[in-house]
């Protein structure tokens, strides 16, 4: 698989760690590996269209290709370590061929894992991306050793999700809906959104408005278009629309966006 939804998190060339307060991001997928450390609160994640509510001193596992998506539903600190397969070089076969066989790992009692990820989330390391890559090939076979890895399959259901994604980031600023996708897709309006909410965690439409809305906030950041073009080139049907929308999705209006 070539193309993938989150395609930024493939062409990143070393592992990168970060904390993160309140964690929302909606259902992606990449080749990247992703752990997630539950620092404090919880964190709901969704992996293949099972959410787990995950307290503090666990780890969320992302394998290659595991749909996933989170929600914080009071509170969340969290530490996110993403580590390409080509930053691995040494269990890039072995990770390419398998999944972990856990996706939610209690580390209370693997500190070191808990210790390394704090140096990789340490912004004195930011730069040293030797060390920070050693450190995910180390955490890695830390896991592996620990938890161990399964035989990597997949349901036509997954196979299913994953090509409706690439579809909604291809054409997510077109004027798509719920009954056309579903239709190109084989299925029944109520039958897709039955699985597309049970996979993905949340509507078709509320689906599209987070990819829409993701892209208008990076737009807005270069603050070289108008209002309007942004709104258009996202594909929002009017003004009205655009401000309601991205204000929900992210908690102050598009203009507040570009002066940022």
């Amino acid at each position: 698989m070539q193309q993938v939804y989150e395609l930024s998190r493939d062409e990143t060339p070393r592992v990168t760690a970060w904390h993160k307060t309140n964690n929302y991001f909606h259902a992606h997928f990449h080749s990247t590996i992703e752990l997630v450390y539950v620092e404090s609160g919880v964190l709901a994640s969704m992996q293949d269209g099972v959410t787990t509510h995950v307290p503090s001193g666990h780890l969320i596992v992302n394998s290659s290709y595991v749909v996933h998506s989170y929600a914080t539903p009071e509170s969340s600190r969290i530490i996110v370590c993403t580590i390409p397969l080509s930053a691995v070089p040494s269990l890039r076969g072995q990770l390419a061929r398998s999944r972990f066989a856990q996706n939610i790992v209690d580390v209370r009692g693997m500190k070191e894992c808990k210790r390394m990820l704090d140096m990789m989330a340490d912004p004195a390391n930011e730069h040293n991306a030797l060390f920070i890559n050693a450190m995910g090939e180390a955490l890695l076979a830390l896991l592996i050793d620990r938890i161990g890895l399964a035989e990597n399959t997949s349901d036509d259901e997954s196979d299913l999700i994953k090509r409706i994604l690439i579809h909604l980031q291809e054409h997510s600023a077109e004027p798509i809906n719920v009954t056309q996708v579903a239709s190109q897709f084989g299925y029944s309006a109520g039958r897709f959104s039955h699985i597309f909410n049970e996979r993905i965690g949340c509507s078709f439409t509320r689906y599209v408005n987070n990819l829409r809305c993701y892209k208008a906030r990076r737009m807005l950041a270069e603050n070289t278009l108008s209002l309007i073009d942004v709104a258009t080139a996202c594909g929002f049907s009017s003004m009205r629309t655009f401000h309601r929308v991205y204000k929900e999705f992210t908690g102050e209006t598009p203009r507040a966006g570009q002066n940022r």
